[in-house]
């Protein structure tokens, strides 16, 4: 007969250590395609972080976009009408007028330059008027934008 404490005798019970059934014994680490699936995980989740931190050019890539968009309507404009339609720039600030309505560059960026002036034109064929050469905007974020001679393609 056991001379312990009930109380004991009950601990010793609950926390002894008992050998681990077979199936969590042989299991010595992960498998080629667990480790395959967590790279892939990390990776996309990775790759998603990194696409949507666009640091520094964010603004101005913005920016470049709803400039290029507003000058390609002011071009199909003038095709469509069939007269020439311009777009007016203020250097030195995000203003500006396309389609006869004022516009304004998001996120404080500026129109720092162009190389045609503060009036970009089209005539009814779509051409800018600036010449055979290219023209180019600059913005404030480092973003330039190109308009082509000729064609009036825009990038």
């Amino acid at each position: 007969m056991s001379h312990e404490p009930r109380a004991m005798s009950r601990f010793k019970k609950i926390f002894t250590l008992r050998p681990l059934p077979s199936a969590l014994r042989s299991y010595s680490g992960f498998t080629a395609m667990e480790l395959i699936i967590v790279i892939l995980a990390l990776s996309v989740l990775a790759w998603s972080i990194g696409f949507k931190m666009d640091v520094g050019t964010g603004k101005a890539s913005v920016a470049a976009d709803q400039l290029i968009a507003d000058i390609r309507y002011v071009q199909v404009r003038a095709m469509g009408i069939g007269t020439s339609q311009s777009m007016t720039f203020t250097i030195g600030s995000g203003a500006y007028t396309a389609g006869g309505e004022q516009k304004i560059l998001p996120g404080n960026v500026t129109v720092a330059n162009t190389s045609f002036g503060n009036t970009l034109t089209f005539n009814s064929l779509g051409e800018p008027t600036f010449g055979t050469g290219n023209g180019t905007i600059d913005l404030s974020g480092g973003r330039t934008i190109t308009i082509f001679g000729i064609t009036g393609k825009t990038q």
